[in-house]
């Protein structure tokens, strides 16, 4: 009994692993499907970005940022492609095996009936089933011959039956493996287009960085004068905590640095539990310049600092505040055109390089409420937020605050 209760949870442990690979596989290869789905849409976004910087006909960092962005995707969408074809490969496989295997028992199954009904055929013609029960020597003889016809005629039934459940699970089998089959010859397909498209982009990224490169000089004078922009902003924004900070000691509230009042401290308390989970400050875009140091996209050797992110989004794109907050000040800097800063307790967030403000001073905005519209610079063909965030002094990575897209 100790080892009959032990393979039976031998067996149930076996059974119980199979069913979870079965349903990792499946979750697997969903959520690649799912993964494919957005990677083209994102794919499609940027081809429009792509189109609408073309358009101007002019070799700019706007035109390689987006460029880069596209090649990514396409790279991305080869590497989740081959991936599904791994799996159908694996399915293929798989499934050819569990016909190869019913292939066998179908046959053997088949030899069996056979010789089934040519025995029970054999015997109905000899002598009747009356006669072989009437020609026994006494009663036990009778019933054991009874028993023996009755299990006969049982044993060929249960073979017919399982003759044709392995020949409609056979012909399943063969079904699903003309659909992976179809499903792998889609898979190449679109891979070889995927392929194709990825070395045009490179092609053309090839181009574009030669012809930058011919632009070193205005590539670094513009690169001196955006620092300067940005040191003038980040020495703006200490101004501003300072100040803060100075006219909450005067006013003796000093629960903390900058003198939070109990509502601020909530909001701010508020604001740090939702990291990972802010709306974007653009309704679409991608992160086209990431936080802190970092190589320039052309210069060598060069390296670029930024305070938050970049973000390229469409022409005429609303900017949106990310989380409720008071509108503390409306800026006008040159080369970072309209910038609007939004308190949230000790928090605060900087939306730059707006063309057009719709708040003002003083005003208390929602999440996602719209605060302005991002500047479009004509001459580098690319529409960019610029977006930071601050605790207290700190600058903070926005790409880890806001919701994964």
């Amino acid at each position: 009994m100790g080892i009959l209760k032990r393979l039976k949870s031998f067996l149930f442990l076996v059974i119980t692993v199979l069913v979870l690979c079965s349903s990792v596989n499946a979750q697997g290869i969903s959520k690649l499907k799912k993964q494919k789905e957005k990677n083209a849409k994102d794919i499609a976004y940027t081809q429009k970005l792509l189109q609408n910087t073309q358009k101007k006909k002019k070799i700019s960092l706007g035109l390689l940022s987006v460029l880069n962005r596209k090649i990514r995707l396409q790279e991305n969408m080869i590497r989740n492609i081959q991936k599904e074809l791994d799996f159908t490969d694996t399915k293929i496989g798989k499934t050819n095996r569990e016909i190869s295997s019913l292939e066998k028992k179908y046959d053997k199954l088949k030899a069996q009936y056979e010789k089934l009904i040519l025995y029970a055929h054999r015997q109905k013609n000899s002598r009747d089933k009356l006669m072989f029960l009437f020609a026994s020597k006494d009663f036990n003889q009778a019933y054991m011959r009874y028993k023996y016809l009755q299990q006969f005629s049982e044993f060929t039934r249960n073979r017919g039956e399982e003759l044709v459940e392995t020949k409609v699970a056979l012909d399943s089998k063969l079904d699903r493996l003309k659909l992976a089959k179809k499903e792998k010859q889609v898979l190449l397909a679109l891979n070889s287009k995927a392929s194709a498209s990825l070395s045009s982009q490179k092609n053309q990224q090839s181009g574009v960085l030669s012809q930058l490169k011919k632009k070193e000089s205005t590539l670094r004078r513009n690169l001196k004068t955006q620092r300067n922009n940005d040191k003038k902003l980040e020495r703006k924004i200490r101004k501003i905590i300072s100040d803060q900070a100075r006219l909450a000691k005067k006013k003796k509230n000093t629960s903390g640095a900058y003198g939070l009042t109990p509502e601020e401290k909530a909001l701010g308390a508020n604001f740090g539990q939702n990291k990972g989970r802010f709306p974007w400050p653009t309704p679409t875009g991608f992160i086209s310049q990431k936080f802190g140091q970092h190589a320039h996209p052309v210069l060598k050797h060069v390296r670029v600092n930024n305070d938050g992110i970049d973000i390229t989004t469409r022409p005429q794109s609303d900017c949106r505040a990310i989380f409720k907050g008071e509108v503390t000040h409306i800026l006008s800097m040159p080369g970072l055109n309209m910038v609007v800063i939004v308190k949230h307790g000790e928090y605060m967030t900087v939306y730059s390089n707006l063309a057009k403000v719709t708040v003002k001073k003083g005003d208390v905005v929602s999440s996602k409420e719209k605060i302005g519209v991002v500047y479009t610079d004509e001459k580098e063909s690319q529409t960019i937020l610029k977006f930071q965030m601050w605790k207290s002094t700190t600058k903070l990575n926005p790409s880890i605050w806001l919701l994964k897209k």
